[in-house]
């Protein structure tokens, strides 16, 4: 197992898999804040209209007012939800390309790492199986 800890294509390998891992997670996590900044947003918005329909609604002294004031306040509440959603499309398109990008960079050199330690594996057990081979053979001059 020492020669594995060793192995410098194993080495490069495991440094590319958590290079492209540590990428992923910042990528992830930047894109998990800005969704929770947009989510606050969001509430801080529709806070702010509930309150200033609530205000408004207990100012009416016509429920019939109160009615059609309660409908009038619908339209900000539905341009806030429109926005949102926008913003949210184009929050999840960002984090999909750069996960995508992300992708792009690493697995080529991921691809190449794992060929390598594939290749030197090949070389060592074609060594081994060389020498434990050598070390049976027996002098040509002894009997079957």
């Amino acid at each position: 197992m020492q020669a594995l800890a060793n192995n410098p294509a194993l080495r490069s390998h495991v440094d590319t898999q958590v290079n492209f891992f540590t990428e992923l997670a910042h990528r992830g996590l930047d894109s998990a804040r800005q969704l929770s900044e947009l989510n606050l947003r969001l509430g801080q918005q529709l806070m702010e209209e509930s309150l200033t329909t609530s205000r408004q609604m207990l100012s009416c002294a016509d429920p019939y007012q109160a009615g059609t004031l309660a409908l009038r306040r619908i339209e900000p509440v539905a341009r806030h939800l429109r926005a949102y959603q926008q913003q949210l499309m184009s929050l999840v398109a960002g984090a999909q390309a750069g996960l995508t990008q992300a992708a792009e960079t690493h697995i080529p050199e991921a691809g190449r790492s794992a060929a390598a330690i594939a290749d030197d594996m090949a070389r060592r057990s074609l060594e081994a199986g060389a020498s434990a081979f050598a070390s049976v053979q027996r002098p040509s001059g002894t009997p079957h």
